[in-house]
């Protein structure tokens, strides 16, 4: 029952949030801020669970479409969703009842994307901004929601009074965000771009115009190259502006290897050959990424 769960939710997928979850972690500590146990395990709980729930959902509309065996009965497959779905939901609205209405709306957000990606009139697994949405969710949403959870106000500052809202914006802070979160945007990003560039004429036969269908393949590959360049110089640039520590540089040392897997896909554009490549790829950097991150905040 257990390996026919783990099946139908994907759990080896889900290192697209817990890499950045544990990137935020080493980052609040590298600037001095105290992690909340409570509001960080629940955000955690609520994280891993929607993400499983996602993927429940995603597989569960695909087998209607191509007899994919899901592991159960399709009842029990639906029971689960809604299971998980409520686990989650009620991590979230927990989140916001010891926090604030940052987190409800940033979560209502994270719902509205993963319940959309595959159901309804339109998927965005089906548009060509799917990469765009992919990435932001898990580079810059879940760190967001963390780092916000742990330190309201070191991003944005939410007040409420007599029926008037106040957000104010701390726009130093989150140029640094964006700027430290754009490695695990980008690499989230590469995946989906990697998995649709192979997928293309399989995806155009059933009328799933993603991003590669509109730029071509040669483009797309074009662009998976751009986003690894990105990658590398958030990093250096973090470190040289000093919110990165200088540790962070040794994932410069992953460069020839990703480069080698990069040239590795492009070599031949097929889905079960090439797309471990960029599996691998976001491993590689993410893993290196995270470590020296931690390791650096540690040797501050």
């Amino acid at each position: 029952m257990l390996k026919k769960f783990l099946n139908y939710t994907e759990i080896q997928t889900k290192i697209t949030s817990l890499f950045p979850f544990v990137l935020t972690l080493g980052i609040l500590t590298f600037e001095g801020i105290k992690i909340q146990v409570l509001p960080t395990l629940v955000f955690f709980i609520g994280m891993f669970v929607f993400d499983l729930t996602t993927t429940a959902i995603n597989n569960y509309i695909d087998s209607k479409d191509n007899g994919q065996d899901i592991g159960f009965t399709r009842k029990q497959g639906k029971v689960l969703i809604f299971t998980m779905f409520t686990i989650a939901m009620a991590s979230g609205l927990y989140l916001v009842a010891i926090t604030d209405l940052v987190i409800l709306f940033l979560g209502m957000f994270c719902f509205a994307v993963g319940i959309f990606y595959t159901w309804g009139p339109v998927p965005i697994s089906r548009q060509p901004y799917g990469e765009i949405i992919s990435g932001v969710l898990y580079g810059y949403i879940i760190p967001f929601i963390l780092i916000h959870a742990n330190a309201p106000g070191h991003l944005v500052a939410f007040g409420y009074n007599q029926g008037i809202v106040d957000l104010q914006f701390n726009i130093l802070n989150i140029i640094d965000f964006l700027i430290i979160f754009l490695p695990p945007t980008a690499l989230t990003s590469s995946i989906m771009l990697a998995n649709n560039t192979c997928d293309i004429d399989a995806d155009i036969a059933v009328k799933r115009y993603t991003l590669p269908y509109y730029i071509g393949r040669k483009n797309a590959v074009t662009l998976m190259l751009g986003l690894y360049v990105s990658v590398y110089s958030a990093i250096v640039v973090g470190v040289i502006l000093g919110i990165l520590p200088w540790f962070a540089l040794a994932t410069l040392a992953t460069i020839p290897v990703v480069i080698k897997q990069f040239n590795a896909y492009r070599a031949d554009l097929i889905k079960r050959i090439s797309f471990k490549f960029i599996i691998k790829n976001f491993i590689i950097i993410m893993f290196f990424y995270d470590i020296t991150v931690i390791i650096g905040s540690i040797l501050q």
